[in-house]
């Protein structure tokens, strides 16, 4: 726990050995939820499984803010589960930042507008962590 507040990491990795600084997690207090994509350690698949079964067995009026970091395909799915919950979702979205100063648009990530349609913005200044339900996937 976090200044009261539960801490959960789902965690995964194609094969054990890319799962780092579990120990560090655990000596914070963080509850670990762990996956590998091989099947070698933890629960076999991704962390969008034990995520979805998580958010369907709380409480509909227990609040969670959900953090993701990781591959494109993994925020997106993440997003959208924390989106069918009805919860708020961040993603770090990870576009090759050219310059790191918005001028090559290099890093742009198609968003959808607050009255309807699509705009885009610069990740390397409007973030790197957008709202994931905002972010356009498709």
């Amino acid at each position: 726990r976090t200044r009261g507040l539960a801490c959960v990491l789902f965690y995964g990795a194609r094969p054990a050995q890319e799962l780092f600084y579990l120990d560090f997690f655990r000596n914070l207090g963080v509850a670990l939820v762990l996956t590998t994509e091989d099947g070698s350690f933890g629960e076999r698949g991704t962390v969008v499984a034990p995520l979805e079964r998580r958010l369907a067995s709380q409480a509909a009026n227990r609040p969670v803010m959900i953090y993701a970091c990781g591959p494109e395909g993994m925020l997106a799915a993440t997003a959208k589960t924390a989106a069918r919950h009805r919860q708020p979702c961040q993603v770090s979205v990870e576009r090759i930042m050219g310059c790191g100063l918005g001028g090559c648009y290099s890093c742009v990530v198609r968003m959808r507008s607050e009255h309807g349609g699509f705009h885009h913005v610069r990740s390397c200044i409007t973030g790197p962590v957008l709202d994931g339900e905002q972010i356009v996937w498709e």
